[in-house]
């Protein structure tokens, strides 16, 4: 279940956040996520249905006909692609007229999903 941000909890996103190679110091995914905040990009957390525990962020980037997936990041235990593809299905769901694009690092994954939807 798709969850936006709010300032509670900001542990649980940064946690999550940390958990990528490219922002391990603790400087960058403080950074990545106040810039975020910020700029007014929306962030979400993605609750597992199952167990109710946060599992997943996303930061994105809304364009007029676009969203960026900026960053993705899930916990360990739960980086399949059942649950990766949960999550760009419920943010396509969230922004059904807007196109789903990606960075560099996250377009592959988008790329991946779009050819299961096909």
């Amino acid at each position: 279940m798709l969850v936006r941000y709010r300032k509670d909890y900001e542990k649980i996103a940064m946690g999550l956040i940390s958990l990528l190679p490219e922002l391990h110091n603790y400087d960058r995914f403080t950074e990545e996520l106040h810039n975020a905040v910020t700029r007014h990009f929306p962030i979400y957390l993605w609750k597992d249905e199952e167990d109710n525990h946060f599992i997943a962020v996303v930061i994105l980037e809304e364009g007029e006909s676009y969203v960026l997936l900026r960053q993705i990041s899930f916990t360990p235990s739960e980086r399949s692609g059942r649950n990766v593809y949960a999550l760009l299905d419920a943010i396509k769901e969230q922004y059904p007229q807007k196109r789903l694009m990606g960075t560099l690092i996250t377009q592959p994954l988008i790329t991946v999903w779009e050819k299961n939807h096909e």
